[in-house]
């Protein structure tokens, strides 16, 4: 008899207390006595300042906050609104902003009990932003806009005087900062045309000397608040979208993350605090608000709930399996429209319903447009190098691959570095109709039609491919799930529309129980596992096209809640907890989009 370690790969463990099952959450915490916008900060979550702002006029109001109540302190010497700010509540600077239709480059140095006019900046501003966390002593500001542009100016504070370094990438305004004058980032906002700018989702990250584009947020937007201590760790939440938003992203160095919302949507807010502990006060909602929200996270030593894990709760109590609960009760919502209407996807990339990542496709033609989903509408990104449909993608919206496609077959390979496509190298035996899963350096492809079907199976290294053990049954227009190590692959048209599931261990293909709906022209969840996958859409059989949806266990399928636009040919991507679906066919031609999401729950085991 198998062990669970042999199972799972894993041993049950033993936990002092249960493990969390979010990604942190927001609290209220107390009222500001004065609601404002555009206001400045300084500080921590349990020791912060709100500085200055707008009531109806320019304020020079400064509140301290001690992690439970505010109170008012010694103003200001200037009323003032847009400023940047960095320090803590007992030695903080705030420099810029306006306090008259002309931006001011005045700077003002607070001891803990007054403010004292200092050194101005170099460049006068009006809404700059601080790498909030930097002690008033080294400090760094960037952008804003002067009477007639955008900015991308950066200035550094020694204590004393600032001085000009390397300006950012792009010139904007109402960003979110994070970090220290050594290691920060500057977090979406407005940028030019001037006076009619666009929102961006850009981050820019400065290394002490210079900034670097890196990954974009998921939900672009400006007069947000920030919070964290350096450009590798940081967290982004409310602004303006339009229209005002909720929504929180967490920031790990590499890519935006979307976690819990803010209870209410708000821009023009402040932010003070690190990614796992933070604060976000005033703003407005569309009225002034005096409101405070505290962040909370889970810390990196916390154990997390997932699918799959045993354990004993205080050394006594059987708990598991982090199942993920809700998913038959889970259904498909409308998300934002595609720009170009298409179907003939075999997969996209993307980690659920705030990042997807869709190319290619069919749109009267072979496509090489490239769009990404960024939780609420779909942005159009650099096209593929070579155009085609029914290919397989996999991946992340910052690191994807895409492979095959046509017809004709083909064996191209490119991938994705959050900004332009590369060629690589080809697949063996070109082919389209197959299916994919994995990432830009351990992928798989099996399955596809070449001109007939195939069960061929290749394996991607990060630089090439190499042939495998096959399929067990040949077939085209199907949809699959895993990575090198573990996938499965499941439907699809081998003489006619079939159920088939096959698991694949790194070795060798086992067949496994079928779909419950046999299908061809299906969806899956692309960064689904090969325990835990979604199946929907497809022909029942060809044409007629179907919204059923199927989960996966690792043994099974269940039935779940049916998509609410039938369809075939779509864009699959995501886990069988959060994914979208995204295009297909009929319409003609599809651009709906639907989002599918369910929570991880906690289960006690009962042992007899």
């Amino acid at each position: 008899m198998a062990t669970y370690k042999e199972i799972k790969g894993v041993t049950v463990q033993a936990l002092d207390a249960d493990p969390v099952t979010g990604g942190g959450s927001w609290a209220t915490g107390g009222s500001m006595n004065t609601a404002r916008r555009d206001l400045s900060a300084a500080g921590i979550q349990t020791a912060a300042l709100g500085i200055g702002g707008y009531i109806s006029d320019y304020s020079a109001l400064n509140e301290n906050y001690n992690g439970s109540s505010w109170t008012e302190v010694n103003d200001l010497n200037v009323a003032k609104r847009g400023m940047a700010g960095f320090g803590s509540s007992t030695a903080a600077i705030v420099a810029g902003g306006y306090g008259s239709p002309t931006p001011l480059a005045t700077t003002e140095s607070w001891n803990g009990s007054s403010w004292t006019e200092v050194n101005d900046l170099n460049t006068a501003r009006r809404s700059p932003i601080g790498a909030e966390y930097s002690p008033s002593t080294a400090g760094l500001i960037f952008g804003g806009n002067s009477p007639s542009a955008y900015l991308a100016v950066t200035e550094s504070w020694n204590g004393s005087s600032w001085t000009e370094v390397n300006d950012m990438n792009t010139a904007r305004v109402f960003m979110g900062g994070a970090g220290i004058s050594t290691s920060a980032l500057a977090i979406g906002g407005y940028q030019p045309p001037y006076p009619s700018p666009s929102i961006t989702d850009k981050t820019e990250s400065w290394d002490g000397s210079s900034w670097t584009e890196t990954g974009d947020l998921n939900t672009a937007r400006g007069v947000m608040g920030a919070a964290g201590t350096t450009n590798t760790q940081a967290l982004a939440f409310g602004g303006d979208t339009p229209p005002r938003t909720a929504k929180t992203e967490s920031w790990d160095g590499s890519s935006w993350t979307e976690v819990n919302d803010l209870s209410t949507a708000v821009d023009q807010q402040a932010g003070v605090g690190t990614y796992t502990v933070a604060l976000s006060f005033g703003g407005a909602t569309p009225s002034l608000t005096a409101a405070t929200e505290e962040w909370s996270f889970p810390p990196p030593t916390a154990a997390t709930l997932t699918e799959g894990d045993v354990f004993l709760s205080g050394g006594t109590t059987l708990k598991g399996f982090g199942k993920a609960a809700g998913i038959p009760s889970a259904t498909w919502a409308s998300g934002g429209d595609l720009n170009t209407a298409r179907w003939g996807f075999n997969g996209a990339a993307g980690s659920g319903v705030s990042a997807g990542l869709i190319s290619g496709g069919y749109t009267g033609s072979n496509s090489a447009l490239v769009e990404q989903y960024n939780g609420t509408s779909w942005t159009e990104k650099s096209d593929l190098n070579t155009a085609r449909q029914r290919m397989s993608t996999t991946g992340s919206v910052t690191a994807a691959i895409t492979f095959g496609g046509g017809p004709p077959a083909s064996a191209l390979t490119e991938t994705w570095d959050g900004s332009s496509w590369t060629e690589v190298g080809d697949l063996n035996t070109g082919r389209w109709g197959g299916a994919g899963g994995g990432t830009t350096t351990a992928a798989i492809f099996s399955t596809g039609n070449n001109p007939s079907n195939v069960a061929n199976v290749e394996l991607w290294d990060g630089t090439s491919w190499t042939e495998t053990t096959d399929v067990n049954t040949a077939r085209q227009e199907t949809a699959g799930a895993g990575d090198q190590t573990a996938a499965i692959v499941f439907g699809g048209y081998s003489t006619t529309a079939i159920g088939n599931t096959e698991s694949w261990d790194g070795s060798s293909w086992t067949e496994l129980n079928d779909l419950n709906q046999v299908r061809d022209g299906l969806s899956g969840t692309t960064n689904g596992t090969s325990t835990l996958a979604l199946a929907f859409g497809g022909a029942i059989p060809s044409p007629a096209q179907t919204g059923k949806t199927e989960s996966w266990n690792g043994s099974s399928w269940t039935e779940v809640n049916d998509l609410s636009v039938a369809r075939r040919l779509a864009a699959g991507s995501g886990t069988a907890i959060s994914a979208l679906a995204s295009g297909g066919y009929p319409s003609p031609l599809g651009s709906n989009t639907e989002e599918f999401e369910a929570e991880a729950a906690l289960s006690t085991v009962t042992v007899s």
